[in-house]
């Protein structure tokens, strides 16, 4: 029997001669094997993707983009911007959204300047900060400090929202002010209620859904600067913000164009996000830390209105909206003020040119959450989609010392400016997200529209020669049922209440106006229609007629019959 049959009829022998093999093994052999093993899962759970760049010889990814077929703002705006037309190469040493999106945070490298501070006080006794750099504080123009901005001045005024937690000192938020500075506009930051190193002065906060601060802002600068077109750029929960606004007030805006960045969108879709894999429940912690802090810096207001205790215990994002900001704001709960808070119901009624930025790769505001098909419905909206870039970040260059979004957004302003498709405040009812302009067209229409066989509310708008009512006090009693009896007497109490408030020499025409109006709405119908309801009818009723001609049927059968005699 040789040595190979020795090891297969004993084991132990075989496991004897393995560990001796495996302690021949010289020990840094296996530091580096574990060392290649290290490097392999970090790369994987980093998500690095500079060997894709390399086998692609650093040509960087094209910017997907999407918009409507017949988009003017694209058309005439976007398909001018090369940076969006061009490609997106990350810094090869920071080929990592995770390290991107760390990299901006701590260090950053944001250009060195001083803002001129103005204190803004809200109506409803909130105090926070501007911060403004003017074009001529970077251009080296003006040689003194104090300058004032003149109320004439038309030069472009940018309005800067940042990000949870952020405030004008944020390194990408510098990054961006300088920039736009440099680029010849006026800008200027509008920082979230107690930060910035202001105190908060009144019981209210802001969160990921509060617009009151942003409109009132605007509203201020558009009445201050009449002749300096308003644009504003806001940054991930500022872009939450920005969208919201758009979308609730509509064409009613004093803005000429806007930019979302690295918006959230969806922020129940985040909240599920951002606690699903290790790697995001890091990023959780540390926004949870920076809102524990923001409200460490307020303890005395939030241990008054919220749960201080369960504050302090928080260890993610949502314990921390369940005891300060659902207290705070008067939400029920956490997910009713994540879908009430969401931009992206409100990206459909945005009505100004609106640039939309978000990285594919992006570690905080996960892709699941963009609205693609409501970004390419809307003409006013072009979304830019990089492959790579983290949240906020997209360095560029072997240094590292510039912001790919940021070029991108300036440009896209410069374009805008330049043309014909800068948005014109147009004097519209507001759209707020309980207006009726918000809420289905079966809750707004009071009659029932039949046509085709589709059924559905018709709405209030009047037609030519139709006399205009008020019927806000008696919306309840306009709503019409389903059944052809319930629609009836509602509009016959509808007729009355109107009637009643009404003056005398004018009820008659008001009372026939409305009811010709009725009528012409169903004289409007096709054939097909009034024959459909025709034959409902007929088919409903048939029961009881059916019933009804039998019985007179049997009767007269019975009377004209011979009677039959006896057998």
């Amino acid at each position: 029997m040789d040595r190979s049959d020795a090891v297969l009829e004993t084991p132990a022998t075989a496991y004897e001669l393995l560990f001796k093999s495996a302690v021949a093994i010289p020990l840094p052999h296996y530091l580096a094997a574990g060392l290649f093993c290290f490097v392999v899962f970090l790369y994987n759970f980093l998500e690095f993707h500079f060997f894709q760049d390399l086998f692609s010889g650093f040509r960087g990814a094209p910017v997907f983009l999407t918009y409507n077929a017949s988009s003017e703002i694209y058309h005439g705006v976007v398909s001018k911007c090369r940076t969006l037309h061009g490609r997106y190469l990350a810094t090869p040493w920071l080929s990592s959204p995770h390290i991107q999106t760390s990299f901006i945070n701590f260090f950053g490298r944001p250009p060195l300047f001083t803002y001129r501070r103005q204190m803004f006080h809200s109506s409803d006794g909130g105090t926070f900060a501007l911060d403004w750099l003017l074009h001529s504080d970077v251009s080296g123009v003006a040689a003194q400090n104090d300058n004032a901005l003149a109320k004439d001045d038309a030069t472009p005024i940018v309005i800067m929202i940042p990000g949870l937690t952020s405030d004008s000192a944020s390194p990408y938020m510098k990054h961006l002010v300088f920039d736009t500075a440099k680029n010849g506009w006026n800008v200027v930051v509008s920082n979230h209620r107690g930060l910035g190193g202001v105190s908060v002065t009144s019981d209210c906060f802001y969160n990921a859904g509060w617009t009151e601060d942003v409109r009132e802002v605007i509203n201020h600068l558009h009445k201050e600067y009449p002749a300096a077109p308003l644009f504003v750029v806001g940054t991930s929960i500022g872009a939450n913000i920005l969208v919201k606004y758009l979308g609730e007030d509509g064409e009613n805006v004093p803005i000429a164009g806007a930019a979302a960045v690295c918006s959230p969108w969806d922020l129940l879709i985040g909240s599920r996000f951002i606690s699903r894999r290790l790697v995001q429940r890091f990023y959780d912690r540390a926004l949870t830390i920076g809102l524990q802090g923001y409200a460490q810096l307020h303890e005395t207001r939030y241990a008054r209105l919220a749960n201080w205790e369960g504050i302090k215990r928080s260890r993610s994002i949502r314990d921390f909206d369940t005891h300060a900001t659902c207290l705070v704001g008067k939400y029920e709960t956490v997910d009713a003020y994540y879908r009430h808070c969401s931009s992206a119901a409100f990206i459909g009624q945005v009505s100004v040119p609106l640039l939309c930025i978000s990285a594919l790769d992006d570690p905080v505001c996960t892709r699941e959450a963009i609205p693609w098909d409501e970004c390419r419905a809307n003409k006013y909206v072009v979304l830019a989609t990089p492959l790579h870039g983290g949240h906020l970040a997209f360095f560029e260059g072997i240094t590292g010392s510039r912001l790919w979004w940021v070029r991108a957004v300036n440009e896209y302003l410069g374009v805008l400016l330049s043309s014909s498709y800068m948005h014109k405040q147009k004097k519209a009812e507001s759209v707020g997200p309980y207006s009726p302009l918000m809420q289905s067209s079966i809750d707004q229409g009071p009659y029932l529209n039949v046509a085709d066989g589709m059924v559905a509310a018709m709405g209030n708008d009047q037609t030519d020669g139709e006399e205009t009512f008020e019927e806000n006090k008696d919306q309840t009693n306009q709503t019409a049922s389903v059944t052809e009896s319930h629609a009836l007497s509602g509009r016959k109490s509808d007729f009355a209440t109107t009637d009643a408030q009404s003056s005398k020499d004018g009820a008659e025409t008001k009372g026939s106006g409305v009811v010709q109006r009725f009528l012409n709405q169903i004289s409007r119908q096709h054939n097909k229609s009034i024959w459909l309801l025709a034959y409902i009818a007929l088919l409903s009723s048939w029961p009881v007629v059916g019933a009804a001609l039998g019985y007179f049927y049997r009767r007269k059968l019975k009377k004209g019959l011979p009677g039959r005699g006896p057998k």
